[in-house]
């Protein structure tokens, strides 16, 4: 069992950071400064630690959002000067209307690859076109007491998000207006390349298009409500994630003092990793991965994630993050869960309904990996979810303390399976 000093020493570390060094977006000083910070602590109880850089475009993974909204308005008024010309209403030529509804299709599919590529599936594909910065991964090692026959790499993230104005303005019906949002450029899209074809073919459904055109107003204040999605200050990210730094530090910290018990490995080499980026799009996570695939695969390497540890009476190891196409393995969650109910019987094994953890990189290279979180999204919104009441008095650090609990039990069992 963890006892309450550790408990106290995860918590005032991230309250020492959110005082010290405050909200922490990807790519900036703040990020990198919490960087240093984690390093100085896992130096404490680490063989080694280093930071490795890395170049990204952070802004990109969510920037594009209000511009793909400005693009999907545009789209809705070329329909309806369209529209208005079909009906006579607007006496210009017809090959007009076919140019107005053209470019509206090119618009909403630049709006759709972006939204499909950058936010929903985290490629890069649009980095080229917002600014790079510079952003650190921190990693510590811990070196068994024998020699290396496993690497377990528990992780989490240091930068906080922007505020969400959905989430913080319209609670619960923001993730209403994500999905509906979705759902209304796929219905524009179809509706415009069916008016290109109609209007190839000579079909006249103006009666149809006018009502499309309707429902296509209606919509509006949702595109509204992406172009203003997110604000531009960050959040203090205590929950999201220094709850998962803290974490971290708090296996590295037992460890180091129990160096002498059977608690500590034998044949495990520990990786303790607080990754840049997450918030912006994996980015940190992909970085690393890119540079030790090779090592990460012949050294059995299995990856521990933590994100948004908050109420010790809600726990949720990840099975799939369906959104980005990432399935974790059975053989890393499936142990982790018979651990954690011993340890708490409210734990569930879950989904995550959107959006993606550093785990999800790792699996999606088939490195087993698994994500211990404190959201059930599939069910509720917590209000501290990437707005501004993501603070330290969100925290019972008796959360904390039996996350650590089940990490330090589950290198344990791979240790001893050796």
């Amino acid at each position: 069992m963890v006892d309450d000093n550790l408990n106290n020493y995860m918590l005032q570390f991230i309250k020492d950071i959110c005082d010290e060094i405050g909200p922490r977006e990807s790519g900036t000083e703040q990020e990198l400064l919490a960087g240093d910070k984690v390093e100085k602590e896992m130096q404490k109880f680490c063989d080694t630690t280093h930071q490795e850089e890395y170049i990204s475009s952070p802004h990109a993974f969510l920037g594009g959002i209000r511009y793909g909204a400005l693009l999907a308005l545009i789209s809705i008024c070329l329909y309806w000067l369209s529209l208005l010309i079909d009906l006579n209403i607007l006496p210009l030529p017809m090959f007009v209307s076919f140019l107005f509804i053209l470019i509206a299709v090119i618009l909403v599919i630049i709006t759709i690859s972006y939204f499909i590529t950058e936010v929903m599936k985290y490629h890069e594909f649009f980095d080229f076109l917002f600014p790079k910065k510079t952003s650190k991964n921190v990693i510590g090692v811990i070196n068994p007491k024998n020699d290396v026959k496993n690497s377990i790499i528990f992780s989490a993230h240091h930068d906080s998000q922007f505020e969400f104005n959905t989430f913080y303005y319209f609670k619960r019906f923001g993730q209403i207006i994500i999905n509906f949002g979705y759902f209304g450029v796929a219905v524009l899209f179809i509706v415009i390349i069916i008016k290109i074809i109609f209007q190839i073919l000579s079909i006249g459904f103006d009666l149809l298009f006018f009502g499309f055109g309707i429902f296509f107003l209606a919509f509006i204040p949702i595109a509204l409500a992406y172009v203003f999605f997110h604000s531009y200050k960050p959040v203090l990210g205590a929950f999201d994630n220094l709850s998962g730094v803290s974490i971290v530090l708090g296996i590295g910290k037992c460890l180091s003092d129990n160096k002498e018990s059977e608690m500590f490995p034998a044949h495990t080499r520990i990786y303790l990793i607080s990754f840049a980026g997450e918030e912006a799009g994996l980015r940190g996570s992909k970085r690393y991965i890119s540079a030790h695939l090779r090592d990460l695969k012949a050294s059995n390497t299995h990856v521990v994630n933590m994100d948004g540890i908050a109420k010790k009476d809600i726990l949720e190891i990840l099975t799939k993050e369906p959104g980005i196409g990432a399935t974790h393995d059975p053989k890393v969650y499936k142990p982790i869960y018979d651990i954690a109910k011993k340890i708490n019987p409210l734990s569930k094994l879950g989904k995550l309904p959107f959006g993606a953890t550093d785990a999800a990189a790792f699996s999606k290279k088939e490195i087993p990996a698994t994500t211990i979180g404190g959201l059930n999204l599939s069910e509720t919104l917590a209000p501290y979810y990437h707005t501004r009441f993501d603070t330290p008095e969100v925290i019972e650090k008796e959360a904390l303390g039996q996350v650590v609990d089940i990490c330090v039990q589950y290198i344990n069992f791979i240790d001893k399976a050796t």
